[in-house]
């Protein structure tokens, strides 16, 4: 009974403790006093492009919490706060729309929230970034439209807009939103007539840089089929039927085992959960290529290629899962290349003639591959597939945007520069695997150029 009573007690001592200390605890925004904080010396500026850091000495107090600048981008305008701790002595403005002086007031607080009197400092900002990207800028017709290209060298976050002549008046079209170093885009969908074009840059303070207006004749685009009007298939396996795709590294199917109908990726038939096999099978079944390889044997890159029949230009392509999702595997980081005159293969009398051919035509280090074949090649593309959530294609996580994402297809640009470049043959280069281990694996519903025929 007596330890019951004494742990009463101590409980009664607690609870009451408890309750007086939770009476006396202080909001942290309660005032200790009324006395403002010193007022912020030694105040330097180095004016930047479209800002300002400015360097300063603060005050000595005790409870000084920090810094503030507070300023206007134009005269009558929305009005900045930017804080600084009072760990720090340096404050970065940014957002201003051109090279005049602005002025602004620096004010100490403390945790009390007084605010010393200002400190007025003047800054004289550089050449705001839009304007350095729109000195960069470079505008160039092609298929079906214009290609931009531009530096940001302070990757700020940008949109691009393109207006349209519509009948005297220049109408928004699209807008494209980039923060990249070097970015690039084409604006595509227009007619082969000329047409009146207006191009703006603007950041996320609303500034805009001098608009670029430009008459320009889009260049015909066309899709490149796949097959002719009668329906004859025009794409080919480049060797498979000869079997000279195996000393080229390419798909390694053996004929009892064929890498599907190459009609059935040009016919129109975008998503078929049924058809397994769309097209291009067991890419790169590497034990067809080297004696002493087996089926466990798996190297990167994997090669594919196309023959076209005919030589085109090329501006784009589009690749179309096999259905949606759960998909199969697709081209995730890959090359494109194009020639019109490859290299014939050496005669193969020996094993190692097999050798010498795949040494030149893959990168094979097992075979001491060299990639010689990419000296005699023009490389139009180097791309990678990241799904708008981050998602990798080989897992079924993925958000409702990257649905949206998957049936739109995957669209790819050639580098700009080889669209006026006219190709027979193209190689893709598989640089790392579209499915979940190591075979090398790529199926898709759909595979889609367009440009324009040579002839």
């Amino acid at each position: 009974m007596k330890t019951c009573k004494s742990k009463g007690f101590i409980s009664l001592i607690l609870l009451m403790t408890i309750a007086w200390s939770c009476e006396n605890v202080k909001e942290y925004t309660d005032p200790t006093d009324n006395v403002p904080p010193g007022k912020v010396t030694d105040v330097e500026v180095e004016n930047l492009h479209g800002g300002a850091l400015i360097t300063y000495t603060p005050p000595a107090d005790r409870d000084l919490l920090g810094v503030k600048a507070v300023y206007t981008l134009r005269e009558g305008g929305q009005v900045y706060e930017v804080f600084s701790s009072a760990h720090r002595d340096t404050i970065i403005l940014a957002g201003f729309p051109d090279t005049d002086e602005h002025t602004v007031n620096l004010y100490a607080i403390d945790l009390s929230r007084n605010v010393s009197e200002p400190v007025v400092v003047t800054v004289k900002p550089l050449t705001p970034p839009v304007e350095l990207i729109r000195q960069s800028l470079k505008v160039n017709i092609t298929f079906g439209g214009l290609h931009c290209q531009w530096e940001n060298v302070m990757e700020e976050n940008i949109a691009i807009s393109l207006y349209v002549d519509s009948i005297g008046e220049m109408v928004l079209d699209d807008t494209y939103y980039s923060k990249s170093l070097k970015g690039g885009y084409s604006f595509r969908g227009f007619p082969n007539k000329d047409l009146s074009f207006r191009i703006e840059i603007r950041d996320r303070w609303l500034n805009y840089s001098v608009p670029l207006d430009t008459v320009l004749t889009p260049m015909f685009e066309q899709q490149i089929t796949g097959r002719d009007e009668s329906g004859q298939q025009q794409w080919f396996i480049w060797g498979f039927d000869s079997r000279e795709c195996l000393s080229r590294g390419d798909n390694g199917d053996t004929p009892e085992n064929p890498p599907r109908d190459l009609m059935r990726a040009c016919d129109g038939i975008l998503f078929d959960a049924g058809n397994y096999y769309a097209c291009g099978s067991n890419f790169g079944m590497l034990k067809q290529h080297v004696p002493g390889w087996t089926d466990e044997t798996y190297a990167y890159p994997a090669y594919w290629s196309l023959d076209m029949s005919k030589e085109a230009n090329y501006s784009r392509f589009k690749v179309y899962a096999r259905n949606l999702p759960p998909f199969g595997p697709v081209f995730t980081v890959f090359e494109l290349w194009g020639t019109n005159n490859p290299k014939p293969l050496v005669p193969e009398l020996t094993d190692e003639d097999r050798l010498t051919n795949l040494r030149y035509w893959t990168s094979w280090t097992e075979i001491e591959g060299t990639d010689a074949w990419k000296n005699d090649w023009e490389l139009l593309g180097d791309y990678s597939l990241v799904l708008p959530s981050g998602a990798t294609m080989n897992t079924d996580v993925i958000t409702s945007e990257d649905a949206v994402f998957i049936q739109n297809g995957f669209d790819y640009e050639i580098t700009p520069d080889k669209t006026v470049n006219s190709y027979r043959y193209l190689r893709f280069v598989l640089k790392k695997s579209s499915w979940a281990g190591a075979r090398q694996y790529v199926h898709f519903g759909e595979l889609q150029f367009f440009g324009s025929y040579a002839n």
